[in-house]
């Protein structure tokens, strides 16, 4: 249970953020690196819906499906990102991890202003990555109804241990 990956280092006094870059449905995303208590790969994970580590119970997130994205087929870079904000603990399966970004606070990038409504709660921010962006999850939004051993999210057919996002957004097919 470690962040594998490459790092960036910033040399400057200036405030940092720290990220871990994920792919989920074909779109970048960045995770507080704060929240992450861990990675697994598949072997490590099986397929449970529910990961217990270490006596912590990790309630299994559908990010792809909560935002409408195509399903990532699972392979050898597939990992399943553990996740803690407060009492919430949950899990997401990510196609690839592209490592932790330690980046100046002042280039972390306000929602351009067509996000106005209920996506306000579920991104952050975004990041300048590769030769696009990656949007900053809310975990708090992630995370809603993973706390306590409880999920009060809708539940998928598949995978009664499931947890899918509280809301839809309107990130769909991969736009932005």
């Amino acid at each position: 249970m470690s962040l594998r990956g490459r790092q960036a280092r910033v040399t400057s006094l200036a405030p940092v953020c720290r990220f871990l870059i994920v792919t989920v449905g074909g779109l970048h995303f960045a995770l507080p690196a704060e929240r992450i208590q861990g990675l697994l790969t598949i072997e490590e994970a099986g397929s449970a819906g529910l990961l217990t580590v270490q006596n912590v119970t990790y309630t299994s997130i559908d990010l792809a499906g909560g935002l409408q994205l195509p399903a990532d087929a699972e392979g050898p870079e597939t990992r399943a990102v553990l996740l803690s904000h407060g009492n919430a603990r949950g899990n997401i399966r990510v196609a690839q991890v592209h490592g932790l970004r330690e980046l100046e606070q002042s280039r972390v990038l306000p929602l351009p202003g067509h996000f106005q409504g209920e996506e306000q709660t579920w991104y952050q921010g975004m990041v300048l990555f590769e030769d696009g962006i990656a949007l900053i999850l809310n975990p708090a939004w992630l995370l809603e109804g993973c706390g306590h051993g409880r999920a009060s999210g809708m539940v998928n057919e598949n995978d009664a241990a499931t947890q899918l996002l509280p809301a839809r957004p309107a990130l769909a097919g991969g736009q932005v």
